[in-house]
């Protein structure tokens, strides 16, 4: 077999329980004006059809590679982190199973990649509303690992990362502390130790946020975890006044949410209990 070329794209879909999700993804990648070195569809443990559907892929698709895990690791590194390291490809791309690519996503982004000199591109997305993911984007972005502590710009499927500098950052966390974290983790690890990102305003991805599990769920958790990140990452080196205002700014955030939480559950109780019956008898989704 040829080896592949050192620019050869390798792209990761981490799936688990969504075998007709994860085939529409699939669908949008084979589709690409430039195709990909390969697709790894990395399962997490999948009960369902996945495994027969996507090892159908396999063999009808000389492209897509059907790896699993046994059992469910409750997170997307540990798929992740296989397909990085079982990829050929010097370029990986990565997709959840719940969005898709647009067509030319890839060619965009291996042209900018080229122009912009850069280690890793991210894209804008169009949400499930048909709306942009980030309205006022600039056409192309540099962030500093400054802006990545102030907000994270990096949407997951839409980045596309050189193997090496993956690799070299340990690929994505697996520890509990940073469950729902993982890909934000990885790209401030990467940004601290010189990985130049460059973020197009073409949304060249459709962003699924309609469905229940998105991270919004768990506001207070995740709050808390990305200011204590933030911190982290500010004080793990020589802290400049732009990274001490970008914790600052987390831990407001932070702040902000839990009061608002708080206020909300208040809210709820004393409503609740005022009538005799439970929020939830009144119609108020809990």
């Amino acid at each position: 077999m040829t080896p592949p070329s050192s620019d050869a794209i390798s792209v990761v879909i981490s799936t688990y329980q969504r075998a007709d999700a994860c085939e529409r993804a699939l669908r949008s990648i084979l589709a690409q004006t430039e195709s990909p070195l390969e697709v790894l569809v990395c399962d997490n443990g999948s009960t369902d059809d996945t495994q027969e559907r996507m090892s159908g892929w396999e063999r009808q698709d000389p492209r897509v590679r059907y790896l699993r895990t046994q059992t469910n690791s409750g997170t997307p590194a540990t798929t992740r982190n296989l397909g990085i390291e079982h990829a050929r490809g010097e370029l990986i791309a990565f997709c959840d199973d719940d969005d898709a690519w647009l067509p030319g996503k890839l060619a965009t982004q291996r042209t900018a990649l080229a122009l912009e000199g850069a280690d890793a591109i991210a894209t804008n997305a169009l949400r499930t509303d048909g709306s942009t993911y980030f309205p006022a984007a600039a056409a192309s972005w540099r962030p500093t690992r400054s802006d990545l502590l102030w907000a994270n710009p990096i949407i997951t499927s839409s980045a596309l990362v050189r193997r090496e500098e993956l690799l070299s950052a340990g690929g994505f966390p697996t520890e509990p502390r940073l469950s729902g974290l993982e890909d934000y983790a990885t790209w401030l690890e990467l940004a601290r130790r010189g990985t130049q990102f460059v973020v197009l305003a073409d949304a060249l991805v459709r962003y699924d946020d309609s469905s229940g599990d998105r991270l919004s769920l768990d506001r207070v958790r995740i709050e808390l975890a990305v200011a204590r990140l933030a911190w982290s990452h500010a004080l793990r080196d020589r802290m400049t006044p732009a990274d001490l205002r970008a914790a600052l700014r987390r831990t407001a955030g932070a702040v902000h949410v839990v009061g608002a939480e708080a206020l909300t559950a208040f809210r709820r109780s004393r409503d609740g209990a005022g009538t005799g019956g439970s929020t939830r008898d009144r119609g108020v989704d809990l």
